[in-house]
């Protein structure tokens, strides 16, 4: 015989009171973490309180007169943010398209002219190369991989095996 689960449970209680067995309704109240969601919802509470005027129940919360500047505020810098963010973004990708710092090498960007100039600069000045520092490169005097090892290679046959 199949038993429906809420029928195990008495409905009342010795004294006839009814007894409910369910766990207590849990109300939450979530309050954005997002700026612009938190503005959002402010500008809705602004707007109900205005509508009720003195009647309005959060009249009663201390400081809320400030609450008005204070969210007009947020709202206008939340306004300039994002339009700063969109600037900053456009910004950004014409920086990237003129610059040409990575990928494949595109002709008439700064990359490729830099690079122009640093090849140019090393065929006119060969063993004065020191010369591409005075136009802000970091020139290196430290000698090749391969310029090493024929040193190495000469130093030991001078000196012979090491034992």
């Amino acid at each position: 015989m199949r038993q429906d689960t809420d029928s195990r449970w008495p409905k009342s209680n010795q004294h006839g009171q009814e007894i409910n067995h369910m766990a207590a309704k849990i109300v939450r109240v979530e309050i954005p973490t997002n700026p612009q969601a938190l503005i959002t919802l402010a500008l809705k509470l602004k707007v109900q309180d205005d509508k009720l005027g003195p009647a309005s129940p959060l009249k009663g919360i201390k400081n809320w007169d400030k609450f008005a500047a204070l969210l007009a505020t947020a709202d206008t810098q939340q306004q300039l943010a994002n339009t700063l963010a969109e600037q900053a973004k456009t910004a950004t990708e014409n920086r990237d398209i003129a610059l040409n710092h990575e990928g494949q090498l595109r002709d008439n960007t700064v990359r490729h002219f830099v690079l122009a100039a640093r090849d140019t600069m090393l065929g006119q000045n060969k063993g004065n190369e020191h010369v591409l520092g005075d136009f802000g490169f970091v020139v290196e005097n430290s000698p090749s991989a391969a310029s090493l090892a024929k040193k190495a290679a000469k130093a030991s046959a001078k000196n012979g095996p090491v034992k």
